[in-house]
């Protein structure tokens, strides 16, 4: 019987740094050698063929030439405010099935304030915030209180988040917008601040969902005192052992119970598919609030959080990896592909 065929689609993390005139976590979305050998690794394992493609300019004739079976999608694509919806948009284009969501959820979950307006209006609670575009002038709402949260709009893995995104007055607001519109280029997201616990919760499927155990981001470790309660870009690269975080969270099961519902609302609410960690995060009253969604997570064995979660909940990395593949393929009705894998 042929071997189902899956392409591993990707953006390599560049090996040199960041450019002078570019923030020095511009390629913190992109992947390491070690997940993208990861990921191969527990495919070709299960018997499937791979082909690994890099999501450059030469990736849609590649596709096109090869049209592999199914696309293993770990795209964050190269540029423009939709970067990530552009992998999904040029399979759907060539009929290739893929893992994960589709366009219009990747290009809205990029998109924090976009997503933040659906999940206001199915109900899913989120923090008030105001979004500045460069150009715009810096005039906060007034039902907008200090301290405040302010962050890129349509950027992931943390970038542009350090302890100086809690702003205590206006001056501060001002200068932490106009930095984040010199670095990035984009809009700035402001919203208050919420002095809780963090957490973040993986969800699994597409209608009966498989949540991880929860993890907690434990600030209260971090040996530099005045890095206070964010989890930045640093603290994702300099904090990242187990000693700083907690799974699963040490909460009562009432509170878990409504994380968890919480974070199944939030993935449905924009159409997740097969994937996604959902980040929830407490105010000073206990009631959590949906910070953002990642339907792209990192599956960097070992460090990136959904792996960590599954290796507590006793899912092997290599079965997470297929557990994602599978649920793409019920989803696209190609069981037999699976079947095909099972007796290779």
């Amino acid at each position: 019987m042929k071997r189902t065929h899956i392409g591993l689609v990707f953006n390599l993390k560049p090996e040199a740094a960041a450019e002078e005139d570019e923030p020095p976590d511009r390629y913190a979305e992109y992947d390491s050698p070690r997940t993208i050998c990861a990921v191969a690794d527990a495919l070709t394992g299960a018997g499937y063929a791979v082909t690994r493609l890099e999501a450059d300019e030469e990736l849609y004739p590649r596709l096109r030439r090869l049209r592999p079976d199914l696309v293993f999608n770990l795209a964050e694509g190269l540029r423009g405010e939709s970067r990530e919806s552009h992998v999904p948009a040029i399979l759907e284009m060539l009929g290739i099935p893929y893992t994960g969501s589709g366009p219009l959820t990747l290009a809205l979950a990029l998109d924090k304030p976009m997503a933040k307006r659906v999940w206001a209006a199915e109900g899913v609670p989120v923090p008030r915030g105001q979004t500045f575009y460069p150009g715009d002038p810096i005039v906060l709402r007034r039902s907008l209180r200090f301290p405040l949260f302010v962050k890129p709009a349509r950027e992931g893995s943390s970038m542009g988040v350090t302890p100086a995104s809690v702003v205590r007055d206006k001056r501060e607001l001002v200068a932490q917008v106009e930095w984040l519109h010199a670095s990035y280029g984009g809009p700035a997201l402001v919203e208050e601040f919420l002095p809780g616990r963090e957490f973040t919760v993986g969800v699994l499927g597409n209608r009966d969902y498989h949540v991880f155990p929860i993890l907690e981001v434990l600030f209260d470790r971090v040996p530099d005192p005045e890095h206070g309660a964010v989890y930045s870009y640093r603290f994702k690269q300099e904090w990242d052992t187990w000693d700083y975080f907690a799974c699963p969270a040490d909460i009562p099961a009432e509170l878990a119970g409504r994380l968890e519902r919480l974070a199944i609302a939030a993935y449905r609410a924009i159409r997740c598919y097969d994937v996604g960690r959902v980040d929830i995060r407490l105010d000073a009253a206990g009631n959590p609030y949906v910070l953002e969604i990642n339907p792209l997570p990192g599956l960097c064995p070992g460090y990136s959080d959904l792996p960590r979660m599954a290796q507590v909940g006793g899912v092997a990395y290599e079965d997470l990896v297929l557990w994602i593949v599978d649920a793409a393929l019920e989803r696209h009705g190609l069981l037999s592909a699976r079947l095909a894998r099972q007796t290779a």
